[in-house]
């Protein structure tokens, strides 16, 4: 997998920059049930979506 797309703003990753993942966990109460799905972004595009970005605390 060479290429990423952002699933916030829909735009390409570019190789330069630091590639981020989001790790979601669905059906989180039944472990039988769970899955987990890999979603890329901008580090940006996450914190700007996030409710207070200050409870992020990763570096650019």
């Amino acid at each position: 997998m060479n290429e990423f797309q952002c699933i916030f703003c829909g735009e390409r990753i570019n190789q330069e920059e630091k590639v981020s993942s989001v790790l979601l966990t669905t059906h989180w109460l039944n472990e039988d049930e769970q899955e987990e799905h890999q979603l890329f972004c901008h580090l940006e595009c996450f914190k700007s979506k996030c409710f207070d970005e200050n409870n992020i605390f990763v570096e650019d």
